[in-house]
């Protein structure tokens, strides 16, 4: 990491132009450049140091105990500045108006890219490293406030690894998610390394790390915007999450804390068996992942506040439902997930779908905006066969019913939204 040195790729000369580094400058004339001319900070105005060694990318340093905003800002990895040089030259080939580490003294941020269009202006952060969800809430909301529109792109691949169709994600790109209707929630990024840029869409949990997904990719070398990525599949893989709910069941008993888990306490102080839960509990929904509880664990809290003692011909809203996980979450039974990039992600929508999943499995009849009458009753399995033979029942009518068609979307630039009418400048 290059650490605590103000780390540019833009630096002003002694006669006030500003230079760039992504240029196809040659390392003997980057070495003469550093002999003979002065160059100095955009932002404070202090003498830099150019560095044009033979391993690292050549690149313009503070000196020690300089006092400048962009030292405030994190440590830059030769990743970094590579992914940076590499984004700048294709936005350039592109015809598009972009610049290189543009400061916004306004706001005191100094976004890796800045690209003006006619109608709108983006920065666009290039992130390679885990970043807090406050840094990123607080960057983003800043770029909003100046009528920029923030774009963060993931540097490197969109996940940590791959194994057996599934993706593990970290938390840091959790944080970086964002949503689209038409793919739903996806991950965009740009890996310096293999030069491609990577698309993944369609995010569906399977356990709290791992998730299933579509993993789209193309080259920088061909690459045109708006991008030109295939269709992907958005379907939910019922047997595979089947599969890892029974897993993680079976962990949970056998590893659980009674002490401190409270889900467990639940459970057993309620005379409930863990393996013999109603078959609504357990149910994977749209916008699941805004909780870093198991759907086992909300649904079952769910089941047990609201339509336990719930009655045939009862009704019962939404609102109330929303209120007592409202109060679930405050007392810590229950723990949403906070996307600072996708604010339309939250745990609400995952409580509404699920009460439409039970409407649309008959168990709830809607009667209004907000109100549902309950049509039949929630029944607790004897034995594990039955357990077992309701959860098939469950989830064959979960897999026929999962016929969602992707949508196109090559007609939509991950940069920069909708091209309709998007005019590049020359």
């Amino acid at each position: 990491m290059l650490k605590g040195s103000g780390v540019l790729l833009t630096a002003l000369n002694q006669d006030g132009k500003l230079i760039t580094l992504v240029q196809s400058f040659k390392r003997k004339e980057l070495i003469e450049r550093l002999r003979s001319d002065v160059y100095f900070c955009p932002v404070c105005q202090e003498p830099l140091i150019l560095k044009a060694g033979n391993i690292r990318v050549p690149h313009f340093s503070h000196k020690r105990n300089a006092a400048c905003t962009i030292l405030e800002t994190e440590p830059e990895s030769p990743q970094h500045l590579k992914g940076k040089k590499y984004l700048f030259d294709f936005f350039f080939k592109q015809g598009l108006n972009v610049s290189l580490e543009h400061y916004l003294p306004d706001i005191k941020q100094r976004p890796d890219l800045f690209v003006q269009t006619p109608s709108h202006s983006f920065a666009i952060e290039y992130q390679c490293s885990p970043i807090a969800r406050s840094i990123l809430e607080k960057r983003t909301e800043g770029y909003k406030r100046s009528g920029i529109i923030p774009i963060w792109i993931i540097g490197g691949k969109p996940y940590q690894k791959y194994q057996k169709g599934l993706f593990t994600l970290t938390d840091f790109h959790w944080s970086m998610i964002r949503y689209k209707e038409e793919i739903g929630q996806y991950l965009f990024s740009f890996d310096s390394e293999s030069l491609r840029f990577f698309l993944l869409s369609n995010i569906t949990p399977i356990s709290l790390r791992q998730v299933s997904s579509s993993l789209l990719s193309t080259s920088y070398s061909t690459a045109t915007l708006p991008f030109r990525f295939p269709q992907g599949d958005n379907r939910i893989n019922v047997p595979l999450w089947q599969q890892s709910k029974r897993r993680w069941l079976q962990n949970k008993v056998l590893y659980g804390n009674l002490v401190d888990d409270s889900f467990l306490k639940s459970i057993y102080s309620s005379g409930h068996n863990p393996y013999l839960l109603p078959p609504i509990c357990g149910l994977p929904v749209p916008f699941m992942e805004c909780f870093y509880s198991h759907p086992i664990e909300w649904q079952f809290f769910i089941y047990q506040e609201c339509f336990s003692k719930l009655q045939v011909g009862k009704r019962i809203s939404v609102k109330y439902i929303i209120q007592k996980v409202q109060s679930l979450i405050k007392s810590g039974f229950i723990s949403p997930r906070y996307f600072p990039l996708a604010h339309k992600l939250t745990w609400k929508n995952a409580v509404e779908h699920y009460c439409n999943v039970l409407t649309e499995w008959e168990y709830f009849k809607k009667i209004g905006e907000d109100l549902f009458e309950m049509v039949k009753e929630i029944k607790i399995p004897s034995s594990t066969e039955e357990a077992t033979k309701w959860e098939e029942e469950i989830f064959r009518k979960l897999e026929n019913g999962n016929t969602r068609n992707g949508s196109k979307i090559d007609d939509y630039c991950f940069f920069f939204g909708s091209l309709a009418g998007f005019s590049k400048i020359k």
